[in-house]
């Protein structure tokens, strides 16, 4: 009598307990669009800083990075030799060229390559003798020492 009531037990445990396996097997399976949105692409960045000439007798020239894309940098001009992190790609700089009171800013465009390191470059006119009335900036990456933007001549004014 126990083997009546042991088997018919056994198989119906089975069969309700092979019904849960069933629902757990496809409920996992689900489709790759039922999942949600795919995760974001992760951009890499790249590094930029500033560059600065010593000067014996009066201020230093200095050039460094303002804003990116429009949103300001807060190291300013005594961060010029801190390296400013920017997205890989397309990016507009903001630059500024400072010495005493002469003063001049300009906006670069920059691809950037991920990993790369760059620094602002500058000539000018702003001297003891000469006519403070221009500045030159340009991006080298310092991977290659190539330019890689164009020169942008920006005036110099007094601050």
């Amino acid at each position: 009598m126990l083997k009546r009531v042991i088997l018919p037990g056994c198989c119906a445990l089975a069969v309700l307990f092979s019904g849960c396996a069933t629902v757990a097997q496809i409920s996992t399976k689900i489709s790759p669009r039922a999942a949600g949105p795919a995760p974001p692409v992760v951009v890499g960045t790249a590094k930029l800083k500033g560059s600065e000439e010593s000067s014996a007798l009066f201020d230093n020239f200095t050039a460094f990075v303002v804003a990116v894309n429009g949103l300001p940098v807060a190291a300013g001009r005594a961060g010029w030799n801190t390296p400013v992190e920017i997205s890989a790609g397309s990016n507009t700089l903001t630059v500024e060229f400072n010495r005493g009171n002469f003063v001049a800013r300009t906006d670069l465009e920059l691809a950037a390559a991920a990993g790369a390191s760059y620094e602002v470059k500058f000539a000018s006119d702003a001297r003891l003798f000469g006519q403070n009335s221009y500045c030159d900036f340009w991006i080298v990456d310092l991977g290659t020492s190539q330019a890689v933007t164009p020169v942008k001549k920006a005036p110099v004014k007094k601050h």
